[in-house]
């Protein structure tokens, strides 16, 4: 899709000084000094008129990025890093992070709720094909919508990651939502990456592929074609537009057999986007086998380039213990990047358990001071007793009725669908300071 940009309007202000001419007969100075007065009055509107669209156009406006060596940079050779947070649980959803019953009812022939695939077939089986849309679009409509990237913007963050499943670009007018996505971010001046956190068969066994237990993808070729088409299908649509920062081939691949196929298919994918896109950064991701075994992209000829990895650790005892993994993962991106020289991208990171906002902090600071790019896992998360973890910047403290897919009439799913909106939930106290930037580098 062809971006086209439009010329930013201004609307008529109020509250611009006018003066009235007086009436009466007026001597030559008072004359003088009232055009004086209006023509000063009259510059100044006309300066503040340009002010104001010229901040419209810069909100509105987003130069293109390009990897060029270690760092990412826009069209004028400037630095950029993308600080951002990922918007999980909309387009991908996982059980775990969303108020959803996953249990069938005693006696039921429907199976256990486990992902994006068991719950829309519920839902489906039940309720038929055309309430199953008008359920799933409430549900979409009431976990994002555009006031949260009002709430994104005001943190100071200049990226998404927006994960989505394959299924999505073949669903009926499923692009659309993307489309949304970055026509809000773009207004905002806010950067997209577009991860692919789902692939055709799965490229592992992980229920945010869209369906646990497949791990088809890296075995069977047919899979890999249709993700060369969906992906060139992309590369055609968004060729164009500036505002998407960068094309994420797969998120989390663990499921390759080994390295060497893993880093085959992920080449075959980039040289099929390249077919089409040679402008955006494509992002290459480890798949927590290690950046120290990805291939060398001058060698491989990856161009345009960016490296990802992510990092968490499940394993900490004590906030303690967060830090200094997260010192270590920093220490260990660094050496990695000196032998890769291209951009860095922690695509997911989180300190649960026993993290904080202070924790959160200092590896921002290591981060910032690297000049890597980033996105926090995650946007927002909601239990149905309520959560106070910090896995999200926004949460719900108290319980909330759960979204039933066994009994739910599509009116009652609906309603119960509007808990989910932020603005009925609360953020985690100083993670949003957390995620400043900032100057907590490590001492």
């Amino acid at each position: 899709m062809r971006a086209t940009r439009k010329p930013a309007v201004v609307k008529k202000m109020s509250g611009v000084p006018t003066f009235r001419i007086a009436t009466r007969r007026c001597s030559a100075r008072s004359v003088s000094r009232d055009v004086a007065l209006r023509r000063l009055a009259f510059f100044a509107a006309a300066l503040l008129l340009q002010m104001l669209s010229a901040a419209l156009v810069t909100a509105g406006e987003l130069s293109w990025i390009s990897a060029r060596g270690r760092e990412l940079v826009d069209s004028q050779g400037h630095p950029v890093a993308l600080r951002g947070v990922s918007l999980g649980g909309w387009l991908v959803e996982e059980m775990w992070m969303q108020p959803v019953t996953t249990a069938p009812p005693a006696g039921s022939t429907l199976p256990a709720v486990r992902d994006h695939v068991s719950l829309w077939g519920v839902v489906r089986a039940r309720l038929g094909e055309a309430a199953t849309c008008r359920c799933r679009t409430a549900f979409r409509n009431a976990w994002l919508d555009e006031s949260d990237f009002d709430r994104i913007r005001s943190t100071g963050l200049n990226s998404v990651r927006l994960p989505f499943l394959y299924d999505l670009v073949e669903e009926p007018e499923g692009l659309a939502w993307l489309d949304r996505a970055i026509d809000w971010a773009s207004r905002r001046g806010i950067y997209v990456v577009l991860d692919m956190h789902g692939l055709p068969g799965g490229q592992s066994k992980e229920h945010h592929t869209g369906q646990a237990d497949q791990n088809r993808f890296f075995r069977d070729p047919r899979h890999i074609e249709h993700a060369e088409r969906l992906w060139q299908t992309l590369a055609r649509r968004y060729r164009d537009q500036p505002a998407v920062a960068a094309f994420e081939l797969m998120n989390e691949p663990m499921g390759a057999p080994d390295i060497a196929t893993l880093y085959l298919v992920q080449d075959r994918l980039y040289r099929a986007i390249r077919q089409i896109d040679s402008r955006h950064v494509v992002i290459f991701e480890d798949g927590y086998t290690g950046l120290d075994h990805m291939p060398l992209p001058a060698i491989a000829g990856w161009t345009n380039a960016m490296m990802s990895c992510h990092h968490y650790a499940f394993h900490a005892s004590s906030a303690e213990e967060q830090i200094n993994a997260a010192r270590a993962h920093a220490d260990y991106m660094q050496r990695s990047q000196e032998r890769l020289g291209t951009p860095l991208y922690l695509g997911e990171f989180n300190q649960e358990p026993h993290g904080s906002p202070r924790t959160i902090a200092a590896f921002v600071g290591d981060l910032d001071a690297h000049g890597w790019s980033w996105a926090f896992w995650t946007y927002k998360n909601l239990a149905t007793n309520g959560t106070r973890t910090m896995w999200a910047i926004y949460r719900n403290p108290q319980p909330i009725e759960p979204l039933d897919p066994y009994r739910d009439s599509e009116q009652q799913w609906t309603d119960k669908c509007r808990q989910m909106q932020t603005k009925n939930l609360e953020a985690y106290p100083g993670l949003l300071d957390a995620l400043q930037k900032n100057s907590h580098t490590r001492s």
